[in-house]
């Protein structure tokens, strides 16, 4: 009996080792989950692919990379911790002087100046249906997130700002204000609700209801809510703070965190529809530094892009955080639905004017 008992124990041992290997096996071969706002999952392939790209870079030496950041060289700093071989001269444009600048540079028939650019899918569609953004990175095998890599330019997504109603908090009452934007054209918010001429965030609005309706529900906010018109997004949260109004129907996530920053009594809630406004980070098609420009992309997607938000102060979730349940996100993604989104805004500022 006592020889079986020490054979039993033997066998439950062995079956402890087994489980113990295969255990360890899986959690050798399983990913690594990052946040949505963060650099995603990631395989060792990934980041040995991103190791041979940045060991290439090095010998490139240099980066020209156009942007409008706020800390761009915080953020420059902190890659160079890691790829102290790259220059990386960065300068400040406007995403709108930058995509005018690409394209006369094209158009004469000189080198685009840029390795990197910046700025939204609505900025860049003219120069990426002329071919100036590479589309033959596979930056998912870099590591990149599939969900921040543009399907229709093969740009990566670097923010994401959610747009709803930015309202004054000593004025108005969550619970009290609309929950859809339907509820929004109702008499008892006549005159104290401020829009922006340019015609965001209605011109998004078609990607659902289509143009016809769009553009019907603009002429019952109009006629209805009597809106009062100031440009700019953050003219008109500066005016809601100031009690001009009580909400915005232009209030998004990073400028009321911004001027919740500096003391304003403002918070944003979101309604059914929730359009969201991406920027980018596009390789430029015959960059004069390819593999430094998939270094310094490839790690602001993953290693780099806790700090590169927390130094912007933006976030990049997929779902916006304070979403409704339900809610539908409406997402400029490919050149074609700026191009409606471009001519939208045009009618929609017509008659809001």
């Amino acid at each position: 009996m006592k020889g079986h008992g020490i054979a039993r124990g033997s066998r439950f041992l062995v079956l402890l080792a087994v489980f113990g290997m295969l255990a360890a096996a899986c959690s050798s071969g399983s990913n690594t989950s990052g946040g949505s706002g963060g650099g995603g999952s990631e395989t060792g392939t990934a980041a040995a692919a991103r190791k041979q790209v940045c060991d290439a870079a090095s010998k490139e030496g240099k980066l020209i990379y156009w942007n409008n950041l706020a800390e761009p060289d915080k953020i420059i700093e902190k890659f160079n911790e890691e790829y102290p071989d790259i220059d990386v001269q960065s300068t400040t444009l406007r995403p709108d002087d930058s995509a005018q600048r690409v394209l006369v540079e094209k158009a004469a028939g000189r080198a685009i100046t840029a390795d990197i650019v910046y700025g939204g899918i609505d900025v860049w569609a003219s120069a990426i249906k002329q071919g100036v953004i590479d589309s033959s990175v596979d930056w998912a095998a870099l590591g990149v997130p599939k969900d921040h890599i543009s399907t229709g330019s093969n740009m990566v997504r670097i923010f994401r700002v959610a747009a709803g109603l930015t309202y004054n908090t000593e004025k108005v009452k969550p619970e009290d204000l609309p929950t859809t934007w339907d509820e929004v054209i109702d008499p008892k918010w006549a005159g104290k609700v401020i829009v922006d001429p340019r015609g965001r965030p209605f011109d998004q609005f078609a990607q659902t209801w289509g143009e016809e309706k769009t553009l019907d529900y603009v002429r019952r906010f109009k006629a209805t809510v009597k809106p009062i018109v100031i440009e700019g997004g953050t003219a008109g949260l500066v005016a809601v703070a100031g009690g001009q109004g009580l909400f915005t129907t232009g209030g998004r996530s990073a400028e009321t965190e911004q001027q919740k920053a500096k003391g304003a009594p403002l918070e944003i809630k979101y309604l059914d529809l929730v359009p969201t406004f991406d920027s980018y980070h596009g390789l430029v098609q015959g960059a004069k530094h390819p593999n430094a420009a998939k270094c310094f992309m490839a790690w602001d997607a993953t290693d780099g892009a806790a700090f590169h938000l927390k130094t912007e102060v933006e976030t990049n979730d997929d779902q916006p955080p304070g979403t409704p349940a339900g809610a539908k996100l409406l997402v400029t993604g490919t050149p074609e639905i700026a191009d409606q989104e471009a001519g939208m805004s045009k009618k929609v500022g017509e008659l809001l004017q």
